[in-house]
């Protein structure tokens, strides 16, 4: 005899009206309920009323109760949902989830608190971060020079075996540097072997005379376009290399594939624990290899990447690099590598380079305010012409992959949006989601043009404080209307622009996305209301938990797969033990994960 076959799948209910030698005869639509399906069923009944109905297991695989913050607009809150093969098949009241409870469906009840989608971090360097941790000297923090010597003195005695010396997080201060700043000198008698050290923004290297000596770097080692060679006054190098004349320090540092998966399962270790499921790797090649593309490519493929994951491929103009075969190459090496949990979303620009007090190298509009720059007129520098910004944007799109581009100064800004508008102008709109990343520095004018040409504002909630011992350091670079003005993120939200929250890990250590939303809320470091910058700007909770969830699977165009507690998409989800949107904003922090669920999955449980 005929049947209707009714099933359950992660996408829905539906129904086959199969023959009795079992051919499929007919195919319904995917209904969202149970009900629904059932009702489909009895509409067509007529047309085959000898047909028996044969339902097969309809119940969901886990039901859970709890306090539900969707960030769905059309069902903002939800006391239950029900999961099957990953995703969810009902977001709801309690009563109707009932129907899908069968005998072995796992039930679950979480009491007060607060249930969100899985949190993000829109622009960070995990597995960088992870194995800095686990294989280099960490310098973060340090302001005394006998505590910076005395770890890398640490890290030589524990491991001799080590070809290469490496740290990370150093930073220019006078009281570790002097008023010249680092220099190989001072690294004199640690070790014959090269020593490395990356500054807390990576935005510098310095290195030791073995170093210098390994690479063949001397005096005549011939400047770069888009960077600084520190020298002394008859030219020869002090060991300290900015922006693009790192490149000549590469060849020296990195890791290998296995080391770098074992980095990021550190990393994924940390931040599942505090509610993390999605992540953007800003330069998935800093070291100009492909081997941490592969560990993640592994990773996926061994099932152990419980994250979504996703990289950015930097892109150079400078001596050496041919701009638009790297942007091909990142584009053959994402078809490659692309799998259920990772993907080589986007081509990385680094325009210009980072604020300090004294001739800045992030790219303004109008000159900085230091004697220095005004001197010389000095606006910070760029890494890229705009002529071969607007190929990397043409071509990028061309082969589907978004930019994501560092701009720190209102001129790089502005100058990423006409590289978009030209590129645009070529090839057509598209909807990509580029991305700026740090935004520190923006003229208020150039907003709505983001909004306009969809690009994402990837901001940095965790660099928003300005402690007042700060301020005067700031003001002297930037000048007092410039510092008063520095991370809008309101704004962003008031002109319809998609934002989404960022660390930058390990520049930012710990980086976790509570923390995130309360510094985007409060504008100040936890526990130091005198850090408090530019209060107009603070954004709402709701706004920042957006910005954590749906906005980060907007930006890296996968809103359908995640960010939002919806049926259809992948159970993904964290239990808060104190509701985030109804407490004291500046106790966000104080908030415990009680569990991470990915895929329909707990990957933590707080023990």
């Amino acid at each position: 005899m005929s049947k209707f076959s009714a099933k359950l799948t992660p996408a829905g209910f539906s129904f086959n009206l199969i023959t009795d030698n079992n051919e499929i005869i007919a195919t319904s639509q995917v209904y969202a309920s149970k009900g629904a399906c059932l009702k489909g069923i009895e509409s067509v009944r007529t047309n085959a009323p000898w047909a028996k109905l044969v339902a097969e297991d309809l119940f969901a695989e886990r039901v859970i109760y709890g306090n539900f913050y969707t960030v769905d607009k059309k069902n903002p809150k939800a006391e239950a949902v029900a999961i099957f093969g990953g995703h969810f098949i009902y977001v709801g009241d309690a009563e109707g989830v009932k129907e899908l409870i069968g005998e072995n469906t796992k039930v679950e009840r979480y009491e007060g608190g607060l249930i969100i989608p899985g949190m993000s971090d829109g622009h960070c360097h995990c597995s960088v971060g992870g194995a800095v941790e686990l294989f280099e000297a960490n310098l973060l923090k340090v302001f005394d020079v006998d505590e910076f010597i005395g770890r890398i003195k640490t890290l030589i005695e524990k491991h001799p075996e080590y070809e290469v010396y490496q740290g990370f997080g150093f930073l220019t201060v006078k009281e570790v540097f002097g008023p010249f700043g680092p220099t190989a000198d001072m690294l004199d008698g640690l070790s014959d072997k090269p020593i490395v050290l990356a500054d807390m923004g990576l935005h510098s290297y310095l290195v030791n005379h073995a170093a210098m000596k390994r690479l063949g770097i001397s005096k005549d080692t011939p400047d770069v376009s888009d960077g600084i060679v520190v020298r002394y006054e008859d030219g020869t190098p002090t060991g300290w290399f900015r922006e693009g004349a790192m490149a000549y320090i590469k060849p020296l540092v990195g890791f290998t594939v296995e080391q770098y998966k074992e980095g990021f399962l550190r990393y994924q270790e940390e931040y599942l624990a505090h509610g993390m499921t999605i992540f953007m790797d800003a330069i998935i090649n800093w070291d100009y290899t492909d081997n941490e593309v592969l560990a993640l490519h592994e990773l996926d493929k061994e099932g152990k990447l419980k994250m979504h994951a996703y990289g950015a491929y930097q892109v150079f103009q400078a001596e050496g690099h041919d701009t638009i075969a790297e942007v091909e190459h990142a584009a053959a090496l994402r078809e490659r590598t692309k799998g259920p949990m990772f993907d080589l979303i986007n081509t990385k620009i680094q325009l210009d380079g980072t604020i300090s007090p004294t001739l800045g190298t992030a790219y303004m509009k109008q000159a900085y305010c230091d004697p220095e720059s005004q001197k010389t007129g000095n606006r910070g520098q760029l890494r890229m012409d705009m002529d071969t910004l607007t190929a990397v944007y043409r071509r990028s799109h061309e082969l589907g992959m978004a930019v994501h581009l560092h701009a720190i100064g209102d001129g790089a800004l502005a100058m990423a949006l006409d590289a978009i508008e030209k590129a645009n102008a070529q090839t057509g709109p598209c909807d990509l989601r580029d991305a700026v990343a740090h935004l520190e520095v923006v003229d208020h004018a150039d907003i709505p043009r983001m909004a306009k040409l969809g690009v994402v504002a990837s901001t940095d909630p965790f660099w928003i404080p300005l402690p007042p011992e700060l301020e005067p350091i700031q003001n002297y670079g930037l000048g007092k209307e410039r510092t008063a003005a520095m991370h809008p993120i309101k704004s962003f939200f008031d002109e319809g622009v998609v934002v989404s929250s960022a660390s930058d890990y390990p520049i930012t250590y710990p980086a976790y996305a509570l923390e995130g939303i309360q510094m985007g809320v409060t504008r100040y470091q936890p526990g130091r209301p005198d850090s408090l910058h530019c209060p107009s700007e603070c954004a709402t909770v709701d706004q920042m938990i957006q910005a954590c969830t749906l906005n980060a699977a907007r930006q890296f165009q996968s809103e359908d797969r995640y960010g939002s507690i919806s049926v259809g998409k992948e159970a993904d989800m964290v239990v808060l033990e104190q509701d985030i949107t109804a407490c004291d904003p500046a106790k966000i922090v104080d908030t415990s994960v009680l569990r991470t669920m990915v895929g329909g999955e707990w990957v933590y449980t707080r023990a």
